[in-house]
């Protein structure tokens, strides 16, 4: 085969009109339907448990940030689950309203910018489900615990079902810049 069709292609026009530039962004992708929970605890006058999702960044500095922000909110033990390199989901289960669950987020280092726009959009945080073991993903495995003290789970979760892309990063064709093509990673 002469060219092998990556599993993600990004594809953006910039254009300037007016003085002000715009975009027209699409994504062709594989995907994958995925299982998971939110943060909305049911039946508990919205109440949150705590979830991240943090990338780009090592194991170290994944623990530094979650620890500056448990002793800060006084957050219970947090449990960090991998299964890619330098990709980390997190859970605390203290309750907090949605306002302090997104200042949480804001004080957390190397929070994903697609799960916070997410979790403001949606009023609520989720992520897959730690035991998810889906083709094409490999399995979480608990890579730390961050001990404070212990809170028990939420006897009842908020089960969700979505879709994602297999591959979180892929080739971007930019177009419009002088009439260039441009091809990079992302």
């Amino acid at each position: 085969m002469l060219f092998a069709i990556p599993s993600r292609i990004n594809f953006r026009i910039r254009e300037r009109i007016a003085n002000n530039d715009y975009t027209v962004f699409m994504m062709f992708a594989k995907t994958q339907t995925l299982k998971g929970k939110t943060s909305l605890i049911p039946d508990s006058n919205g109440k949150h448990i705590l979830m991240w999702d943090l990338e780009n960044c090592t194991q170290e500095q994944g623990d530094e940030t979650l620890r500056k922000v448990q002793i800060s909110y006084n957050l219970s033990n947090i449990y960090k689950f991998s299964d890619i390199e330098r990709s980390y989901r997190a859970w605390c289960f203290n309750q907090v309203n949605l306002k302090t669950l997104l200042m949480i987020l804001l004080d957390t280092d190397y929070v994903d910018p697609l799960f916070f726009y997410h979790t403001v959009k949606r009023r609520k945080a989720s992520l897959r489900n730690p035991n998810c073991n889906k083709k094409d993903r490999p399995k979480q495995e608990l890579v730390s615990v961050l001990k404070s003290y212990w809170l028990s789970p939420p006897k009842k979760f908020e089960e969700v079902i979505y879709d994602t892309g297999v591959m979180k990063r892929g080739v971007s064709i930019l177009l419009g810049e002088d009439g260039k093509i441009l091809l990079g990673k992302k």
